[in-house]
């Protein structure tokens, strides 16, 4: 009695759960947040997040239409992300001192910044061949944040009696020593710490305070 070798099975794609239209965007968004975090923008394509997410290139078209418009809603997402994170790390009035003041918002952007580090990234830690209109949006978001605390910045001057200068260079200075002690935090968070880094912002501010009077 001859015996024949049993036949291969093509290999099958893992059953996927069936999700509401939002939740297959959601995850979609997610797979490609992942590829340029870990592999840069180049890497990024339709077949990319089909298998990162595990599912077919067709499910992928029907939430995007192409390759741009996933990218770009990706990018769109994580930016809402970031300014929610520092629209809530900013004090609200009435304020204390500006050491207090600096001291809680760097604290709650470096929180947001460890809490969701592939955000984070794309704006403080771009991949290379992040496309022309991502880079145009968060340079939009970036000056917008500019205009958003330049007031308190003002306050933070006058308090310490250092209104003459320049609030607009002050803030563009200030947010890109933040910038890279988010850079700091996120590349080598075991040596830069969160309380080195706000120790360090805190004690260079309280060094410009002038004693009040009573």
């Amino acid at each position: 009695m001859s015996s024949y070798p049993a036949m291969a099975k093509a290999p099958t794609r893992k059953y996927s759960p069936r999700r509401s239209r939002e939740e297959r965007r959601e995850q979609l968004l997610d797979a490609a947040l992942e590829i340029v975090d870990t592999q840069g923008f180049g890497a990024f394509s339709i077949e990319a997040v089909a298998r990162e997410a595990d599912l077919a290139k067709t499910v992928v078209y029907a939430s995007f239409d192409n390759p741009d418009a996933l990218l770009s809603a990706m990018v769109d997402r994580e930016l809402e992300r970031a300014v929610a994170d520092l629209a809530a790390a900013i004090p609200r009035p009435p304020y204390a001192d500006p050491a207090e003041v600096l001291q809680a918002a760097l604290g709650a952007v470096l929180q947001a910044a460890r809490r969701r580090p592939a955000t984070w990234r794309i704006f403080v830690l771009p991949a290379d061949g992040m496309p022309p209109a991502a880079r145009a949006a968060v340079e939009r978001n970036h000056q917008q944040f500019l205009l958003q605390i330049e007031p308190l910045v003002s306050w933070g001057l006058e308090y310490l009696r250092l209104d003459h200068l320049d609030a607009e260079l002050t803030t563009a200075i200030l947010i890109a020593g933040a910038e890279q002690g988010i850079r700091l935090a996120l590349t080598d968070p075991d040596h830069f710490t969160d309380d080195r880094l706000i120790g360090f912002a805190t004690a260079l501010v309280t060094s410009f305070i002038v004693p009040r009077q009573a």
